[in-house]
């Protein structure tokens, strides 16, 4: 074995735990919603303002991100990524004010435009060694430490965060200087990429390139949109009953038994995706739009127990979709583009997501100044219904491409 093979071997051994670790601040994923309501004392409409006008700065910045990229290479914007991340958890914890915090979070969005080179990174990686057909399986592996990461500080997130509301935080901000170094174990073949240079295109949309990344923004960005909101509805709902500590408790619970589903969810992906193939991304949909329906639904219910495990119910549902749709979608991408486009690619499929977040994100936050949380629930309801048709129409052109 020679000392290329060597590093890929190594590269790919720390792949899924380099990104695992690495894509979300793993309790600032668990306890957000609550820390910049209680601690910041933000309200939930400001919190939807906060990541509209980050997000919006983040689509604008796309042309400056790719012109990095491609100048200092996937490696390097991989590794800029993580340091960014570093930054803005830093900036997040320790802000006092809106703006800070706002700061703070657009260092965390576009830290995810560099990092997500990765991919690119690990499909070179693959195509070097002839074993492209391992991408998914690695892809889903680092999806699975994730998920296993986010159930364990799921578990103690909401412990910690009584201990002292900062804690969470803090090892966030930690776990984030590990993956800096983490990432100098992270390789790139680079006969590869400077043969791809030589021989670059400029980026041109075909018909499916475009339904992939709209289906995937669409699903992804609006799911994370029904995860925010959603911890913010049953977290409103059980303050009508409950303590803030123990609501802070109880929301932990259910975050917790959602980090389980969205193990589960890693664990079956491929049996499922193997059996059902293209159709998996219409099942996606389907879930997602019962995942609202059991949200609402657990509010009405007069029980408040019941009623926080229908609408606990509806929120695992919602993180057994996430890891799926990211995976579905970016394997379907990369098969459908050619091996010049990819970075190009990859930074629209990640921003498509921020842009329908964002988009979601400011509009709600003025609608939230008129009416109730509710009808954020029932509107996000209709959107994903209306997707249906979208993911039905990627499933015909993956089949006739297949």
């Amino acid at each position: 074995m020679n000392v290329i093979d060597k590093k890929i071997k190594l590269s790919n051994k720390i792949y899924p735990y380099l990104v695992g670790l690495s894509d979300d601040l793993l309790f600032w994923a668990a306890i957000n919603t609550i820390f910049l309501t209680t601690v910041k004392m933000f309200s939930a409409s400001q919190v939807s303002l906060l990541t509209g006008i980050s997000g919006l700065i983040t689509i604008l910045s796309q042309n400056i991100v790719l012109k990095i990229i491609k100048k200092i290479g996937n490696l390097k914007s991989v590794k800029l990524g993580l340091l960014m991340l570093f930054i803005g958890g830093v900036i997040i914890t320790f802000g006092s004010s809106f703006i800070s915090i706002l700061i703070g979070e657009i260092f965390y969005n576009i830290a995810f435009l560099f990092k997500g080179m990765e991919s690119v990174i690990l499909r070179r990686n693959l195509k070097y060694q002839n074993n492209e057909n391992a991408f998914i399986q690695i892809q889903s592996r680092s999806s699975l430490v994730y998920a296993i990461s986010t159930m364990i500080c799921s578990f103690i997130a909401g412990y910690i965060f009584n201990i002292n509301n900062y804690l969470p935080m803090l090892i966030c901000v930690i776990i984030c200087f590990f993956n800096i170094i983490l990432s100098r174990f992270l390789y790139e073949c680079k006969d590869i990429e400077e043969n791809e240079t030589k021989t670059s295109t400029p980026f041109k949309w075909t018909k499916i390139l475009f339904i992939i990344v709209l289906v995937y923004g669409l699903l992804y960005g609006t799911l994370e949109t029904i995860q925010d909101n959603g911890k913010i509805f049953i977290q409103y709902f059980m303050q009508n009953y409950e303590s803030i500590d123990k609501t802070a408790i109880y929301l932990s619970i259910i975050i917790a038994f959602s980090r389980i589903s969205r193990v589960i969810s890693d664990l079956v992906f491929s049996k499922i995706y193997n059996k059902i193939k293209n159709k998996f991304i219409i099942l996606l949909n389907i879930i997602l739009i019962l995942a609202i329906f059991f949200i609402i639904c657990g509010s009405f219910i007069p029980v408040s127990t019941i009623g926080i495990i229908v609408m606990g119910i509806g929120f695992c549902m919602v993180l057994w979709a996430r890891d799926p749709i990211m995976n579905f979608t970016k394997n379907a991408l990369l098969n459908n583009c050619s091996k010049e486009n990819q970075q190009t690619a990859m930074l629209k499929f990640n921003l498509s997501r921020r842009i329908v977040k964002c988009i979601l994100a400011t509009l709600i936050s003025f609608i939230l100044l008129k009416v109730d949380i509710i009808y954020i629930m029932a509107l996000l309801l209709i959107l994903t219904i209306g997707y249906l048709t979208i993911t039905i129409k990627l499933y015909k052109l993956l089949c006739i491409d297949n």
